[in-house]
């Protein structure tokens, strides 16, 4: 599965740059190697100064999800699951009889909850295990996400420093005619590959990282509180209600609506 707007967005950001690049010679000039030298290698080095490796990789594996996202569920999906699974609690005798549901709903997050609350045996325990693993959840997405912020600060900062060391190459070639155009193409090709980076990839990923993130923390609390719902034997109606307030306001009022007609 692959996220469609994040990979619409790169083809577009690439088929700007092409267009940029269409005139003859302006290629070969902006990706000097030199420049290209300077941005990443600056930028690589800076980033294992300032972020642990540990990190490093866990924001690589994080722009991973956001381009290849998992089968994470809608709202709608999450509560018809939820309902589905409180009907047969209801009618199988309690919580106990879900051992085994879950799967990899959620990436697995909807079985975890199930076993966390049949093993607490009771709901202020589960919900504390249960926030604890989302919040968790929740800032590490957060600190992958500032990782690329970071990325997109210092990107640029290194196409400046590139854009001065090529100016001083300019000054100290005046005498030399031939030595300016390379000179000229290092001060140049540095900024426009600093700014490229920053401007079309790291500043757009890392708002999708937070987005992406706030989606996925919407569904974990949804399954938090229906599983909780379920283990004090909510009846269905009151489960979906709950649940509806965590989707639009067509699909609660047809919750609502639902819910009134199972209503005794």
């Amino acid at each position: 599965m692959v996220n469609i707007s994040v990979w619409f967005g790169l083809f577009s950001s690439g088929g700007v740059l092409a267009w940029i690049l269409m005139r003859p010679g302006t290629g070969r000039n902006i990706f000097d190697l030199h420049g290209l030298l300077i941005v990443f290698g600056g930028l690589a080095s800076a980033m294992l100064i300032n972020t642990s490796l540990p990190q490093i990789l866990s924001s690589l594996r994080t722009l991973l999800w956001v381009l290849f996202p998992a089968s994470l569920p809608s709202p709608a999906d999450t509560a018809d699951e939820l309902a589905r699974l409180s009907r047969r609690a209801r009618t199988e005798g309690g919580i106990l009889a879900l051992r085994g549901e879950g799967g990899n709903f959620a990436n697995g997050f909807l079985k975890y909850a199930l076993e966390t609350v049949a093993a607490c045996g009771e709901t202020s325990g589960a919900r504390e295990i249960l926030d604890i693993a989302i919040r968790r959840k929740r800032i590490q997405r957060q600190e992958d996400a500032n990782v690329i912020r970071t990325m997109a600060t210092l990107a640029p900062m290194f196409g400046l420093l590139g854009t001065l060391v090529g100016m001083l190459q300019v000054l100290n070639s005046m005498s030399e005619p031939t030595r300016l155009g390379p000179a000229m193409a290092l001060a140049l090709s540095s900024a426009f590959i600093g700014i490229g980076i920053a401007n079309f990839v790291c500043v757009p990923l890392a708002g999708h990282v937070r987005s992406q993130s706030m989606r996925e923390t919407q569904i974990l609390e949804m399954i938090v509180e229906g599983i909780l719902e379920i283990s004090i034997n909510r009846p269905t109606f009151q489960v979906e209600l709950k649940l509806a307030a965590y989707q639009d306001l067509k699909r609660g009022a047809d919750a609502e609506a639902e819910a009134a007609r199972e209503a005794p």
